[in-house]
């Protein structure tokens, strides 16, 4: 979304533990609403004053909307609307975003983004001897997507169910019998679970999973295991956790927090590999500088970015970004356009250039502490 006069993106995280009349978050948002409007009244365009202040009034029932803490809908939310439109799109999501107000010429992305690095499409199959709960796991929220049930072709088998009473020699041969009626039945069911990857494998390209837990029983679990291993693009998690009775909610609450952490941990180790490449003379880069450098080459894979890390940077008349203080050749220090983020413009050039963005969780980004919160991986 973009637009010359602006584009106001609004974030604001709804705590439920906060039962005050004025929340904190409400107020940081309010706050930083009024320091725009302050702003735009200062920089001296009338026009431009008239439109953004127009603008605010006429979405101010929206704005209550997404600062109302009483409203049924995520803990998370996000609102974008461009100053010379009547477009307003409103997103929610059961997970907390930063609370802040931004008017750019773009849509502000970097809360979305870091939630995506943790709170993206992401799979639970709920294993049971009765069949398979398929669910799907997006920024804090389930919901049931099918139920494949194993379904045992048993008409011809006759279970024994061990000897008559009385007659106790015959224990031995009873007892065999059942065991290899069991092991009937569970090579039945493994063979039905076998069968089902190809279908689980399509669902989850559908649902656009970026990881799959699997939960259960390990013998009925195992199966399953090897068809989604073969995705080196996917994460795969097997736990013990029997959740197949849960509801959605429940299963939220008890499978999430395993996603993140194995995400959290992902997102670190290969940041951590880019930076290795950097520091080797390999294919990574470090530093505003370098990382930027590699932008304008058109060589960047994959941004990693500190989300909390804020970096002033600076453009060229021709709409080249370089790091603050740093001045291309043939081009005059007057002029070059300040840059308040360039962490956004990052993400912004990856995104246009179908590089992958990771903005790092906190437990993550120490990984970049020594680099100014940025490093990529090269195409080369």
């Amino acid at each position: 979304m973009t637009d010359d006069m602006g584009v106001l993106s609004v974030y604001a995280t709804a705590d439920p533990r906060d039962r005050s009349s004025s929340p904190a978050w409400r107020l940081q948002v309010a706050n930083e609403i009024t320091a725009l409007r302050n702003e735009v009244s200062s920089n001296g365009d009338k026009r431009r004053k008239e439109a953004v202040l127009a603008r605010l009034e006429a979405l101010r029932p929206q704005l209550d909307d997404v600062l109302d803490s009483g409203a049924e809908s995520g803990v998370g939310r996000a609102l974008f609307a461009p100053v010379s439109s009547d477009d307003v799109r409103v997103y929610t999501m059961q997970m907390p975003l930063e609370d802040c107000a931004v008017l750019e010429r773009t849509a502000y992305l970097r809360p979305l983004a870091a939630a995506v690095a943790t709170g993206a499409p992401a799979g639970v199959l709920a294993v049971s001897a009765d069949g398979v709960r398929v669910v799907d796991m997006r920024f804090g929220t389930a919901k049931d997507i099918t139920w494949l049930p194993i379904e045992l072709d048993d008409e011809d088998w006759r279970e024994m169910r061990g000897p008559a009473r009385g007659h106790p020699r015959t224990f031995n041969r009873a007892s065999g019998q059942i065991d290899r009626f069991n092991h009937k039945v569970a090579e039945h069911m493994l063979r039905y679970l076998n069968d089902m990857r190809p279908q689980l494998k399509r669902i989850a390209d559908e649902c656009g999973w970026s990881s799959v837990a699997i939960t259960g029983e390990p013998q009925l679990t195992e199966p399953l295991r090897g068809r989604f291993a073969q995705d080196s693009h996917r994460d795969i998690i097997v736990l013990g956790q029997v959740v197949e009775t849960r509801t959605p909610p429940e299963i939220a609450a008890q499978i999430g927090p395993e996603i993140e952490a194995v995400r959290v941990q992902g997102a670190r180790d290969t940041a951590q590999k880019a930076r290795d490449a950097a520091l080797s003379g390999g294919s990574g880069a470090v530093g505003l500088s370098d990382v930027l450098g590699a932008f304008r080459e058109g060589r960047v894979a994959h941004l990693f970015l500190d989300g909390a890390a804020r970096m002033p940077g600076q453009r060229t008349p021709d709409g080249a970004y370089f790091p603050q203080g740093e001045v291309p050749p043939g081009v005059d220090k007057a002029e070059m356009a300040p840059e308040r983020d360039m962490g956004e413009r990052m993400i912004e050039m990856a995104l246009g250039n179908g590089s992958e963005v990771t903005v790092l969780p906190e437990k993550a980004a120490d990984v970049l502490s020594e680099d100014e919160g940025v490093a990529a991986q090269l195409r080369w």
